[in-house]
């Protein structure tokens, strides 16, 4: 608060300053109406924020780092949405999410299974002693012909 009993505003650059992110993240954020200044000084430009704008900057900040775009950032922080649509659209996130989270489990355990046979294949032994081209014949033959790939390709061969 201020000496006239106003609340202090905080001009655009204060607010990323205080966020930790880029004036420039924050014209982006208001051109998309996810985060707009409480008050744009006609004669300067200057763009002013609310204290409590900060929050929503943090909560804006949290919700990108879910993998959630901007649109919905602005559909879940607007109040315009009901608790049911908002409900919604967190059930989505996790499912791509958790899919995200199979993949990537999927592709660990691939490249666990390419070093086990590197390390104790047949050709573990020689691969030191292949020639460049060989080397490379080897790793693709590998990296193609795996439990994982065989199981996904069967699967969608069956369901075509």
């Amino acid at each position: 608060m201020n000496l006239d009993g106003e609340f202090q505003l905080l001009k655009i650059g204060e607010l990323a300053a205080l966020a930790g992110i880029s004036v420039k993240a924050l014209r982006v954020y208001e051109k998309k109406n996810v985060i707009k200044p409480v008050r744009v000084d006609e004669a300067s430009g200057y763009r002013y924020y609310s204290a409590g704008q900060l929050e929503q900057v943090e909560s804006l900040m949290e919700l990108q780092d879910m993998g959630f775009s901007l649109a919905e950032i602005e559909q879940i922080l607007s109040g315009e949405r009901s608790k049911e649509e908002i409900l919604k659209l967190f059930e989505e996130k996790e499912r791509s999410l958790q899919e995200v989270l199979w993949k990537t489990q999927a592709k660990l355990e691939e490249l666990g299974s390419i070093k086990d046979r590197m390390e104790n294949g047949q050709d573990a032994r020689r691969i030191q002693e292949m020639t460049d081209e060989e080397r490379a014949w080897y790793l693709a033959k590998l990296v193609r012909v795996n439990d994982h790939n065989v199981r996904q390709a069967l699967s969608e061969a069956i369901w075509l």
